[in-house]
């Protein structure tokens, strides 16, 4: 396969021109093929104009070649240019060059000035600048696309190669791509904001892309509890986090989990030589966490100046992502002729709605239900309003398949497993079934997994995800049932279903509160079993035990519980909560359960005024909280994790926890050899040293001897090799055609797709 074959049209008229302006020392403009008689580019100055013309036929037959060439030959003939070049993406044999020389005529100054494949090939072989500027060029080589599928990222997206490939020929390299690059080398964090849809996963994948061609290591993260990998400084490697602040809806508990992990681990990054953060948020999302959580504008993390938002395309870069969704789409002619027909393009790139995503969507070739007439209209109504997409689809499915969508959507929005799906659904299904009186078939889920896998579901590595994230946004809309709900709750039986359940029903329910008190009488059943399902599951793997996160931690089901009461007053769940947090059955995570713990204790003391069971949830909590420091605290969790503490819990409150916090603090101040005894590298100690600062502050300490310490072993390791700092390497685009676009250019593009 040619590297060429991934370009679109566009594509690989900006590379000829480039290519061109390279190979002849002269500068090239762009046009589109209507009024400007069909050239792609000229070069116009006192020595006369040049005209540069591409044809992109690789896989065309070469009769077709020919054809189109006789077509051009008058419209160039009458511009009379000095000289005039010929690029196709065709393998030319002499023979057939030949021809074209025929068919020119005096039009060449040269043979040479008609290249064919091999001739593009060459050309960039002798500038490789050129070809990292045009990223579908370098990205589609075997080579680079193992690197990328070994990598992390596409197992974490649940890619396969076609499907990358097939990303790559949707994508429209915009201005965006050079400002995220320049942004990352220069703050090393990138966050990506914008509207859903707008193309903040694809923008940032691309420059992580970028990053793995020059032999960077590659993570992708749904949690933070993932990112705290160690850094290597030896090891350039970048970070993903899609998604940081939520998918849908910014849930204030989840990012007061985030946000002081959050801090850490960027000041680690931002100290490291030879890491980088990419992020990804929704627009108003980022500024509803800017309200809540200080972390998010704290002066010493300040993620605002990280921030890269994409929310604006301009005209032409929207007419060229949705002519790269229709060229790939396998649509048929008749489809492509009735969107240029009357004023649809225009009505439909300008439209105040446009967005990818629908985009996307709508160019699907699974459209088949869509006539050739009907489809600009549907497009249209689609962008008028999105939840069409899905609406019709969904509601023309079986029960058994409409069950697992819903099941889906409330498990981990960043897929779900096989196992844990098949588990959530069978429960979910049997209930909904047996109420509506539906058949139920021993084989519904795999059946169901079947029929909706490619036009609803992507399945890969044991992992199960939406195809698109607007369906999910689609469910989020359409599932506000009062009866569906409460039978789903009724079927709950993990703690991370219900606590996603739940905010839904918050959400949809937040103003009716005699509607909530429903709701959570529908919950004894479940909470009688919140603690059945383990908060790790082990794995045993080659004579090593692997701890892989399996439900929420002892903490966050406390809390579901302690919300319940508040809703309802029903005291049968602080009950529950005290049975919980008296069990030792479930492991604890310390940096989950550190922070939630004191929270929960001062709620707890404020809120509840029953003098029998107060207390004892007060020492139960007390209790758990003595655990988390006993098992040990890393250093980067331990200051926040004592600044809550130190809010929620006053001194003198609880003698056994103040002992606990006490013991821990004292470890790092008086054992300080030993406590860096895992620390490898100058950064790492040099973020140890703020640390202590940090801990010496909030606890009065002194750090002196202990910073010492600490700086004693950053002076070893100055006498050893220091590792190099590595940057990204990167072409900005040199596409330098003019940005305003006509409706004549939108027609003459589109009219491409007409063979």
């Amino acid at each position: 396969m040619s590297r060429l074959e991934n370009l679109s049209p566009i594509d690989f008229e900006d590379l000829c021109r480039d290519l061109a302006q390279v190979e002849t020392e002269k500068r090239f403009s762009a046009f589109g093929s209507g009024p400007d008689g069909g050239i792609d580019g000229r070069h116009s100055l006192g020595d006369g104009t040049v005209i540069l013309q591409c044809k992109h036929y690789e896989g065309s037959a070469f009769s077709s070649l020919k054809t189109a060439a006789k077509k051009e030959v008058e419209k160039i003939k009458k511009l009379a240019p000095k000289r005039y070049l010929f690029f196709t993406s065709q393998s030319l044999t002499p023979k057939k060059t030949d021809e074209l020389v025929t068919i020119f005529g005096d039009l060449l100054t040269q043979p040479d000035d008609i290249w064919g494949r091999e001739d593009i090939e060459g050309a960039l072989r002798r500038n490789p600048s050129i070809e990292k500027s045009h990223i579908k060029l370098w990205l589609s080589s075997t080579v680079v696309l193992e690197r990328i599928l070994q990598s992390g990222l596409e197992a974490y997206t649940q890619a396969t190669k076609a499907e990358l490939l097939e990303d790559l020929r949707v994508y429209a390299r915009n201005p965006s791509f050079d400002e995220a690059i320049e942004k990352l080398e220069e703050e090393k964090i990138l966050i990506v904001s914008g509207p859903p849809g707008v193309g903040k996963t694809t923008l940032a994948k691309m420059v992580a892309y970028n990053y793995l061609n020059d032999g960077w290591m590659f993570y992708a993260i749904n949690s933070l509890e993932d990112g705290f990998a160690k850094i290597e400084d030896d090891k350039p490697t970048v970070f993903f986090f899609d998604d940081f602040l939520g998918r849908i809806e910014l849930d204030r508990q989840s990012l007061l989990q985030r946000d002081t992990a959050l801090s850490i681990f960027v000041k680690r990054v931002r100290t490291s030589k030879n890491t980088r953060f990419i992020l990804t948020t929704r627009a108003h999302i980022f500024e509803e966490a800017r309200r809540l959580s200080d972390h998010v504008d704290d002066r010493r993390l300040q993620l605002a100046k990280y921030l890269l938002d994409i929310g604006a395309y301009t005209r032409k870069i929207k007419s060229h992502i949705f002519f790269n969704h229709l060229l790939a789409s396998g649509l048929s002619q008749q489809h492509f002729l009735s969107l240029l027909e009357d004023d649809w393009l225009r009505k439909i790139v300008d439209h105040k709605n446009y967005n990818p995503r629908v985009i996307a969507s709508v160019s699907s070739d699974c459209l088949d239900r869509v006539e050739p007439d009907d489809y600009p209209k549907y497009i249209y109504s689609a962008l008028e309003n999105p939840d069409l997409i899905w609406s019709k689809p969904f509601k023309n499915l079986d029960m058994k398949c409409q069950n697992l969508l819903i099941t889906l959507f409330f498990g981990s929005q960043y897929g779900q497993s096989i196992e844990i799906l098949r588990a959530n659904y069978l429960k979910a299904h049997r209930e909904v079934c047996l109420f509506y009186s539906q058949p139920i078939d021993p084989n519904d889920f795999e059946e169901a997994l079947r029929t909706l896998e490619s036009g609803f579901i992507s399945i890969a590595s044991n992992s199960v995800t939406f195809i698109n994230p607007s369906l999910r946004d689609f469910l989020k809309s359409y599932l506000t049932n009062k009866e569906l709900l409460e039978l789903l709750l009724n079927a709950a039986s993990r703690s991370d279903w219900v606590d996603h359940l739940w905010d839904h029903i918050i959400d949809v329910f937040g103003t009716h509160e005699e509607d909530q008190r429903f709701f959570v009488s529908c919950l004894k059943g479940f909470a009688r079993n919140i603690a059945v399902t383990p908060t790790y599951e082990r794995v045993e793997k080659n004579g090593s035990t692997f701890l892989h996160r399996d439900d929420l931690p002892l903490s966050e089901r406390a809390v579901l519980l302690f919300r319940w009461w508040e809703c309802s007053q029903d005291e049968f769940f602080l009950e529950t909560m005290l049975s919980l947090l008296q069990t030792n059955s479930l492991d604890l995570v310390s940096w989950r359960d550190g922070p939630e713990l004191p929270e929960l204790h001062w709620k707890i003391n404020n809120y509840i005024d029953d003098d029998h069971l107060k207390p004892q949830l007060l020492l139960a909590i007390e209790g758990k909280i003595v655990n988390v420091f006993a098992e040990g605290i890393p250093s980067d969790e331990l200051v926040s994790i004592v600044e809550k503490v130190n809010e929620y819990i006053p001194h003198g409150e609880a003698d056994h926890v103040d002992s606990a916090v006490d013991n821990a603090v004292n470890y790092e101040f008086t054992e300080t050899t030993d406590a860096i005894s895992d620390k490898y590298t100058e950064d790492e100690l040099t973020e140890h040293i703020n640390f202590l600062t940090s801990l010496a502050n909030i606890t009065g300490h002194n750090p002196d001897q202990a910073k010492a310490i600490v700086q004693d072993r950053i002076y070893e390791l100055e006498e050893e090799d220091d590792p190099s700092e590595q940057r990204a390497s990167y072409q900005p685009s040199t596409d330098i055609a003019e940005e305003k676009f006509t409706d004549d250019d939108l027609k003459s593009l589109f009219s491409g797709l007409i063979k």
